[in-house]
C-alpha cells in the first residue's frame, strides 16, 4: 500500500495594526522573528507627490537623470511626513512568523506624525488612501510617534548589521520608502544632499542586500508596469497588505527568472542577483545598464538574445 500523505492549506496571514499603546509589544515579537525570518519586504503610504520640476513635461519624467530623480526626491520627502509602514519578513522557505499559532504574520505601522489638515499634502493621494481606509484623525491621535518607532527599530535587529549579510530587503519601486524610512531612523533629519550619499546611506543601513523589483524585472522577458500588474502576471493572489504582496512576489520572480540548472537540481543564481543588489529603479549608479549588454531573462534564468534596452 502506497503511503498516505497530507497537505495542509497555508495559514491564513494576518495584518498586525500597530499604534503607539502596542508598539513595544509589537516590536518585541519582530525581534524574535528577525531570529529566523531574514528576508524583509517593505512599503510606506505617504502623503504622495508635491514638487515637480517646473520645466520638464510630464511624459518626460520618466526620462530624466538618477541625479535629477533624486533631487526631487529628496525635496518631496523632505517636505512631507510618513503615514503608514508596512512590515514582512519570511524565512528560507517563504514562511511568515506564527508564533506557534494558527495564524501567520504581517506588521503596518500608523504613524501620528502626518497632520492632514496642516501638512504639505498631494489631495489626489490623500483622497486615494482615504478610500482605501485610513482614518487620519487616528492616526494623529493614536498613531506612533516616529522617534519611539526609530529608537525600537535600531533595535530589532533588522538594520545596521555589520557584514551586511543577514538580512535582504526587497521593494517595488522603493527609493521613497527607503528614503521615508531613513528620514525617520535619521530623526526627521534631511536626507544627504547628493545620490552617492543617499546610496551610501542605504547600504550601511539596510545591508546590500536591497533589491528593487521594479529596477530587476527589466531585465526580465514579458514582465512591465507595476506591483499589481507583475504579481497578476506571475500568478500570485493579494492575500494582506502590499508588503505581503511584495514579499510573494519577489520570490515567484526569484523561483521563475533567477534560479539556474546545476548538478543538484534547480538554484536561485547568486552570481546574478548581486548585479541588482543595491540599485533602486530610478537611481541606478553611472553606466550601469552597459554591464547588461542588453541582457534579458526567460524562465529559470535562461539569458535571451541581447536586445535594444
Amino acid at each position: 500500500m502506497a503511503p498516505v500523505s497530507f497537505s495542509f492549506p497555508p495559514l491564513p496571514v494576518v495584518i498586525r495594526e500597530v499604534w503607539q499603546h502596542n508598539l513595544e509589544e509589537e516590536f518585541h515579537l519582530i525581534k524574535i522573528a528577525a531570529m529566523t525570518h531574514h528576508m524583509v519586504s517593505m512599503d510606506t503610504e505617504f502623503p504622495g507627490v508635491v514638487y515637480r520640476p517646473a520645466n520638464v513635461d510630464k511624459r518626460c519624467l520618466g526620462k530624466l537623470s538618477p541625479v535629477m530623480n533624486y533631487q526631487i526626491m529628496k525635496e518631496n520627502v523632505n517636505a512631507t511626513n510618513i503615514i503608514q509602514l508596512g512590515l514582512a519578513l519570511c524565512d528560507d522557505h517563504g514562511n511568515l512568523p506564527n508564533f506557534g499559532t494558527m495564524s501567520q504574520y504581517v506588521w503596518q505601522f500608523n504613524f501620528s506624525d502626518f497632520d492632514v489638515y496642516t501638512d504639505l499634502q498631494n489631495t489626489d493621494s490623500i483622497d486615494l488612501l482615504k478610500r482605501q481606509g485610513i482614518d487620519f484623525d487616528r492616526n494623529l491621535e493614536e498613531g506612533v510617534d516616529s522617534a519611539h518607532f526609530a529608537a525600537l527599530m535600531a533595535k530589532s535587529g533588522l538594520l545596521f548589521n555589520p557584514n551586511g549579510s543577514d538580512f535582504a530587503w526587497v521593494t517595488f519601486h522603493g527609493s521613497y520608502d527607503l528614503a521615508h524610512l531613513m528620514k525617520i531612523l535619521n530623526r526627521d533629519k534631511r536626507l544627504p544632499n547628493d545620490l552617492p550619499k543617499f546610496m551610501c546611506m542605504v547600504c550601511i543601513v539596510f545591508g546590500r542586500k536591497v533589491f528593487d523589483m521594479k529596477n530587476m524585472m527589466k531585465f526580465c522577458d514579458g514582465l512591465y508596469g507595476g506591483l499589481e500588474n507583475l504579481s497578476n502576471t506571475l500568478g500570485v493572489q493579494r492575500v494582506a497588505g502590499k508588503c505581503h504582496l511584495t514579499m510573494q512576489t519577489f520570490r515567484r520572480l526569484l523561483d521563475i527568472y533567477f534560479k539556474q540548472k546545476s548538478e543538484s537540481g534547480l538554484r536561485h543564481n547568486g552570481h546574478l542577483l548581486a548585479r541588482f543588489q543595491c540599485v533602486l529603479h530610478g537611481l541606478e549608479p553611472n553606466n550601469y545598464f552597459d554591464q547588461f549588454n542588453g541582457l534579458k531573462l526567460n524562465s529559470f534564468g535562461d539569458e535571451l538574445s541581447c536586445v535594444e534596452m
